[in-house]
């Protein structure tokens, strides 16, 4: 009924412009990415940048905060055989964990750890996740987003239950007079 589109729409607005496909970003306008953070380190022959402390990530209207987020690069498509340096050719994955936060104007996640994956188009937050949409939440212990196919999958932890409140909109309240 309304209730169900009301989920799949909350989850998934909730983080659906975490990424495009093919290409990291955190907002669906794409653009610059600015970030902060106590401590940075990078891996050369890992091609792994590493955030720590306060990590503050934004693009656009997007804001990913985390105690560390570590970054995965790939190889240049350029064909070039030189190393580029930090943080250069495209993000592969990205992992954020510790009190993970991911804000829209109108949506946040929120969760332990979340694992974005550049190859399968999916994003996944796991441990004590809330995703907030308006007056709606839904919680639950893992929320993968596939965000190609629009798909957003909620589970509990193992012996318990999704728990979600939705607030209907005004007008929504009145029940329909049932049909003859």
């Amino acid at each position: 009924m309304r209730f169900s589109a009301v989920i799949a729409g909350a989850a998934f607005l909730a983080a659906a412009s975490f990424a495009a496909p093919a290409a990291a970003q955190l907002s669906e306008g794409g653009g610059p990415v600015s970030y902060s953070a106590d401590n940075l380190e990078y891996f050369d022959s890992e091609r792994r940048l590493v955030l720590v402390g306060d990590v503050d990530i934004v693009q656009n209207d997007a804001r990913l905060r985390a105690d560390r987020i570590t970054l995965f690069f790939s190889r240049s498509s350029s064909g070039q055989t030189n190393e580029q340096g930090l943080g250069s050719g495209d993000i592969e994955r990205m992992v954020a964990e510790g009190e993970v936060y991911y804000v829209r104007p109108a949506q946040s996640a929120r969760g332990n750890r979340a694992v974005y994956e550049t190859a399968g188009d999916s994003v996944t937050f796991t441990g004590n996740v809330v995703v907030a949409s308006e007056e709606n939440v839904i919680r639950g212990e893992t929320l993968v987003l596939q965000i190609g196919s629009r798909r957003t999958t909620i589970r509990p932890q193992q012996g318990q239950r999704v728990r979600g409140v939705f607030v209907p909109s005004e007008g929504q309240g009145q029940a329909a007079p049932p049909s003859r």
